[in-house]
């Protein structure tokens, strides 16, 4: 599928328009099949189709995909898509673009409407199964479903593959999905995560100069002593408190410009026997830190974005 990527002074244009096209192709071709296997099915087969088409994780992606065919066929509205996402390539792969469903709320009020005899079903399966995902996840979530249900369904090679799979790479980056068993990008950024937290951060300790509350946990900013540099992160409470259990080294450098050594007690981080979440720490005087030039809600988003992306989660741990 293609699409147009434009650069102006306001920023990128990006026209996914034929990406649209392909995918009511696709969605309608979805319909279809999942009508087909209702309608050819015994009465008992049908109910456990549909039981198990409500309750399985890639069921109900297909269950949320009807929303979009029925905008497209009985409401004539085609839906676009968001492409938050981009990385440069060269020649005339020039750009990669990742496509993802629009939120249920960004999608025309017409869409959103439950017109008369409609199931509520796909509205509900859209928004906890398919808004925000990436498009072309979902319908390899929908082939792994249909080829569960019915594996005469796909073609297969002599190695007993899925014709087709894995996808060819289109410029190299951190993960993709490329296979309808694979791991979703998701999953696979779980667990990276999984394993970038089990091992100890690189340099010979780190030194806390912030914290910032998010939640129920503690975000706390600092630098790493890498020995000829020094690299700034964050890190939750909790994960400091597991990295110390373990024989890493963490200090903190409190308002007055003490240092600090810090240690733990059952997963409370300590100096001495004063909690650390009693400790003034060198910028957090002001809602802004004077090594970062960040605020606080500038700090929370750096760590959501971390645990969005495990890549960039590494590149603060293990630089």
């Amino acid at each position: 599928m293609n699409s147009d990527v434009a650069m102006d002074r306001d920023g990128f244009h990006i026209d996914t328009e034929q990406v649209s096209i392909d995918t009511a192709d696709a969605v309608t071709l979805i319909r279809t099949i999942d009508l087909s296997i209702s309608e050819l099915s015994s009465r008992v087969d049908r109910r456990r189709y549909e039981e198990l088409r409500n309750i399985d994780a890639d069921g109900r992606v297909v269950r949320g995909l009807t929303l979009i065919r029925n905008s497209e066929i009985h409401r004539h509205v085609l839906v676009d898509m968001d492409t938050e996402r981009l990385i440069s390539g060269t020649g005339i792969c020039a750009w990669r673009v990742f496509p993802q469903w629009k939120a249920y709320s960004d999608l025309p009020a017409d869409v959103r409407v439950l017109g008369q005899n409609e199931s509520r079903g796909p509205h509900d399966r859209y928004q906890d199964s398919v808004e925000g995902r990436l498009v072309i996840e979902t319908l390899m979530d929908v082939m792994r479903f249909f080829d569960r249900c019915d594996p005469t369904l796909t073609r297969r090679n002599a190695d007993g593959d899925i014709v087709g799979f894995p996808l060819h790479p289109f410029i190299e980056h951190t993960y993709e999905c490329r296979h309808p068993y694979g791991l979703r990008a998701a999953e696979m950024n779980d667990a990276l995560l999984d394993r970038w937290t089990l091992m100890a951060p690189t340099g010979r300790l780190r030194q806390l100069r912030r914290a910032v509350s998010y939640g129920e946990t503690t975000l706390y900013v600092g630098l790493t002593d890498l020995g000829h540099r020094a690299e700034s992160f964050v890190e939750s409470a909790d994960q400091i408190a597991w990295d110390i259990a373990g024989g890493y080294s963490y200090s903190a450098v409190t308002r007055t410009g003490q240092v600090i050594a810090i240690t733990e007690h059952h997963r409370m981080l300590i100096s001495g026997a004063i909690p650390l979440t009693d400790i003034e720490l060198a910028d957090t005087a002001t809602n802004a830190t004077a090594m970062l030039g960040l605020n606080d809600e500038q700090i929370r988003a750096w760590w959501t974005t971390q645990l969005n992306d495990a890549f960039l989660y590494r590149t603060h741990r293990r630089p």
